[in-house]
């Protein structure tokens, strides 16, 4: 939400809702359960990984309900921009320096995202765990990797008979993670 708008508390029910689904996705992608040996690593790369992962599952969802549902899918990604840009400035990062640093960082979600959607709409379990695992992580178990797919796999099928209601007032969850 931009400083104006907290400044002045205008606040319309996307952004309310983004700022609800974005808490829950971040409470799902900070669980331990994805990070250490053989999984992801508990860096900032590890956590923007999982994080866009859920992001795109959530993005996925709000996608096939139309207008309203891309609205609140921008609002979404507005909430997370924000938290990104929040946590540059607790760095001690001028705004210089964090209009640099959030370019490229938007940039490698999207193309994370883009890679996780297209692997999910093929429902080949493989190709999931493969856009998972990125090259360079040598650590990544491919058994963690089959149990990941799955629950990404089971977390859309959850998601796909939510209406577009229950998933702004998440009243949703995502699959039990068994790794």
């Amino acid at each position: 939400m931009s400083f104006l708008s907290q400044l002045f508390g205008k606040k319309d029910a996307a952004q309310r809702d983004a700022r609800r689904i974005y808490s829950l996705v971040m409470q799902q992608s900070r669980e331990p359960v994805f990070y250490g040996p053989d999984r992801f690593p508990d860096n900032y790369d590890g956590r923007i990984d999982v994080l866009t992962l859920h992001m795109g599952i959530v993005f996925e969802a709000l996608r096939r309900h139309g207008e309203q549902g891309n609205r609140l899918a921008q609002a979404l990604f507005d909430e997370m921009k924000d938290d990104f840009e929040v946590a540059l400035r607790e760095e001690g990062i001028s705004d210089t320096g964090v209009a640099k640093r959030i370019k490229p960082m938007i940039r490698l979600f999207y193309t994370r995202v883009k890679t996780y959607t297209e692997n999910f709409e093929s429902g080949d379990l493989e190709k999931i765990a493969a856009s998972l695992h990125k090259g360079d992580e040598k650590s990544f178990s491919k058994g963690f990797g089959s149990s990941l797919a799955r629950y990404v796999t089971k977390t859309r099928e959850s998601l796909e008979s939510k209406s577009l209601g229950e998933l702004a007032q998440t009243s949703f969850s995502f699959a039990d993670v068994k790794m």
